[in-house]
């Protein structure tokens, strides 16, 4: 197919400033392929880029919750890639890092990231590395495609902390990630899970992803809750919501010896009480960061577990996409998102 010189793309100029307009068709490196997008999905990290100035570089096409087509190869890329569809894998890393020959590519400095530092899916075409693509299946469909990265998200963290298989979890906030990560305790075999959170509309959907149990944290002490259903507490919290009283009542909800992992951006501003610590020594517990969601080899079982468990139908996804829309009402979106006037779980661009 012909490639245009130019590209329909939205694009973050400035904070709380971001325009449909028309851009240059990226330019192929060596080694890099070019997709034409077929689904792109918001990421809550795209709305504190947009609103909250967090963004690194500007101007920047947003957008790394990606599936397209490749349509060119750059040189030293097989050209047997053509045609054929891909999700994006977002995180270039610095392959030369110690820390990424360790295996923590997504720790190590000096790595790039497609949609935050450099151009992303938020347009017609974005490249990519060839390394950065894993391929769809036939009956995988691109929208859904696109939904592999948060996913590899939420089995990223259930991996941090020593892994599911036969084990009671509690997941504290029950966004789109929170969501993704009850299915994905239930896929890999969790015995119990529970979901915490302040709406009833999230607790529903959370009994609908898989939930065995739901505590509202409005109505109860989540703690005191999970206590009554598990007696010693549960064997690994995963902590989503990225609040500093969700993260203590994680620590008292965990058995003695178990395992935290926290997943959710604690706010800067804001200071841990001491007998958070204490309580964390008393109970001997594990605590675990998890950030993105690679692991070697690169870009880790993260990836491919992912995608065996949406063929095998342990994963289904397609109700985690609450609207759809065209590429041009992006930004309108983004603003009645920061407005809190939408109720959502993912927004899909389609094209």
């Amino acid at each position: 197919m012909a490639i245009p010189d130019t590209m329909n793309a939205v694009v973050l100029e400035a904070p709380q400033q971001i325009v449909y307009k028309q851009i240059p068709v990226p330019e192929l490196e060596a080694g890099w392929v070019l997709l034409k997008v077929g689904a792109v999905s918001i990421c809550g990290s795209d709305v504190l880029r947009v609103w909250h100035g967090h963004a690194r570089v500007l101007p920047i096409v947003l957008g790394h919750e990606c599936a397209g087509t490749v349509v060119k190869v750059g040189d030293s890329v097989d050209e047997d890639l053509m045609d054929r569809r891909f999700a994006l894998i977002p995180l270039i890393p610095n392959m030369e890092s110690p820390i990424s020959k360790m295996g923590f590519y997504s720790s190590s400095p000096g790595y790039s990231f497609i949609g935050s530092r450099i151009n992303g899916g938020f347009a017609e075409y974005v490249a990519v590395p060839a390394t950065n693509i894993i391929e769809l299946p036939d009956d995988v469909p691109v929208d859904i495609g696109a939904l592999i990265e948060p996913s590899t998200v939420a089995y990223h963290a259930l991996n941090r902390g020593g892994g599911v298989k036969g084990k009671s979890v509690a997941v504290f906030g029950v966004g789109s990630i929170g969501l993704l990560t009850i299915q994905m305790a239930k896929a890999l075999g969790a015995d119990q899970v529970i979901a915490v959170d302040i709406a009833d509309h999230q607790l529903e959907a959370a009994r609908q992803f898989g939930a065995h149990e739901t505590v509202n944290a409005r109505d109860s002490v989540a703690s005191e809750s999970i206590m009554a259903m598990t007696t010693y507490g549960v064997d690994l919290s995963v902590e989503v919501a990225g609040v500093p009283a969700t993260l203590m009542q994680a620590i008292f909800s965990t058995r003695a010896g178990g395992d935290v992992v926290l997943v959710g951006n604690q706010p800067v501003e804001k200071e841990i009480k001491l007998d958070f610590f204490e309580q964390f020594m008393r109970r001997q517990l594990n605590m675990h960061g998890s950030w993105m969601s690679y692991s070697a080899p690169f870009p880790g079982i993260e990836w491919q577990g992912t995608l065996d468990m949406m063929q095998d139908g342990r994963l289904k996804l397609e109700d985690m996409i609450t609207h759809r829309i065209a590429l041009n009402e992006l930004p309108n979106m983004f603003q009645q998102i920061h407005q809190g006037g939408i109720a959502y779980r993912k927004i899909m661009v389609t094209f």
